[in-house]
């Protein structure tokens, strides 16, 4: 157990059938626990976690464990693959210093807002101010009518051609609910019927409508983004999140070069890389980056997803590196993944983590791991459905592995 101040008594391993304590390694055996360390239940934390769906997001309740445990307010939390700026917000909440970075822009669409929230009164003024049923030739634009009633649409465009040039704290917090309600199954979305994570194809959407029998509907789009941000904002402390929020750090880049963060100015890092390919962080959200206006075609270049395990350690290995850089001596990185199907077999990539840090050929004696939590919970209704046997079957447990900037 490490000697880090913060580290409260050791707890006791409780094994898990089919699972061992410990992972053993080239320099000794590590810590496996297994415990529920946050609850199961949905939307327990603060309304503006949920202002928007990230596809493979993590729950507020996994960073808000961490940063409680190991750190004190004023301390810097980071994450280097900050979606939608999870980590940030739940930082802030604490009266920490966030810092967020992720290679796609549109974290920072969303994760910016996020600390600097405005009223609903607020929304409701700008949103009357915005020529939202200026006419125009849809025949001009890409065809979404898949997606969108034509008045629909045409509300749409209005909106994004305002918010190109109008980047206000208002007009920011308006582009991320209008970026929550762009695609999803319910009348509170401005879209047919269609996946609410997921930007799934047009040909996919063309066979839901053909299957359900329905065109898109209209919906007009102001109405939507105030019931959201009234959703959004229900939990108020907007001043205190502001407050913090001037604090924070958000840049846009490579994990493997953090560039605005200083050295060693990090105390914690709660973080969770790409599972190998498992997610596709492109096409998954095209809509999204489509109405930010950021060029999918050079985000596919930057962002890594590769089917290649090894390849994946190499970008592991290089992110910790850079980490190494960033985070104070003695602090600490707690990074999130889960399980894999790679080559017929399934691997637990907390293992690939823990062993990565004791190989020559990827560390640098930069890391050591100090124990790795798995949290053991009861699964949805929604999971089951879905056949996710809990803690069995596929990517469905978070396993953490914590590790001490040495």
């Amino acid at each position: 157990m490490s000697a880090h101040p913060l580290f409260a008594s050791p707890e006791t391993v409780r094994s898990v059938p089919g699972n061992a304590g410990f992972i053993e390694t080239p320099l000794g055996a590590v810590p496996r626990i297994y415990d529920e360390f946050w609850t199961a239940k949905q939307r327990q934390m603060h309304s503006l976690h949920y202002a928007l769906s990230y596809r493979a997001s993590f729950k507020p309740e996994l960073p808000d464990y961490f940063i409680r445990k190991f750190t004190r307010p004023g301390d810097a939390v980071g994450d280097p693959f900050g979606g939608r700026g999870t980590t940030l917000l739940q930082a802030n909440l604490l009266g920490r210093r966030g810092h967020s970075n992720d290679v796609n822009p549109l974290s920072e669409r969303i994760a910016r807002p996020k600390v600097n929230p405005v009223t609903v009164e607020a929304v409701e003024r700008r949103l009357q101010q915005i020529p939202l049923e200026a006419p125009r030739d849809l025949s001009r634009e890409e065809d979404l009518s898949m997606f969108y009633h034509p008045q629909t649409y045409m509300e749409l465009l209005n909106l994004r051609d305002y918010l190109k040039t109008h980047r206000d704290a208002t007009d920011r917090f308006i582009e991320m609910l209008a970026l929550s309600r762009l695609h999803g199954h319910s009348p509170g979305f401005f879209s047919a019927y269609s996946f609410p994570q997921i930007s799934i194809p047009k040909a996919n959407q063309v066979k839901i409508n053909r299957t359900r029998g329905a065109d898109p509907e209209y919906r007009d789009i102001a109405s939507r983004i105030v019931k959201k941000a009234k959703s959004a904002l229900k939990d108020g402390q907007l001043d205190e999140i502001r407050q913090h929020g001037k604090n924070t750090v958000i840049t846009t880049g490579d994990s493997r070069n953090l560039k605005g963060w200083a050295d060693h100015s990090v105390d914690l890092i709660v973080t969770s890389p790409p599972f190998l390919n498992t997610v596709d962080y492109v096409q998954d959200t095209w809509l999204e980056t489509w109405f930010c206006g950021i060029d999918s075609q050079k985000l596919e270049k930057v962002v890594v997803q590769t089917p290649d395990l090894g390849e994946w350690m190499q970008f592991i290995s290089d992110t910790l590196a850079e980490l190494h850089r960033v985070v104070k001596k003695g602090g600490l990185v707690a990074m999130e993944v889960g399980e894999v199907r790679y080559q017929g077999e399934l691997i637990n990539l907390d293992e690939a983590v823990v062993n990565l840090t004791c190989s020559k050929k990827y560390n640098a004696g930069q890391f050591k791991v100090v124990e790795v939590y798995v949290q053991s919970q009861e699964f949805t209704k929604l999971a089951n459905c879905f056949k996710v046997t809990n803690n069995l079957l596929g990517t469905n447990t978070n396993r953490i592995v914590l590790m001490e900037n040495i």
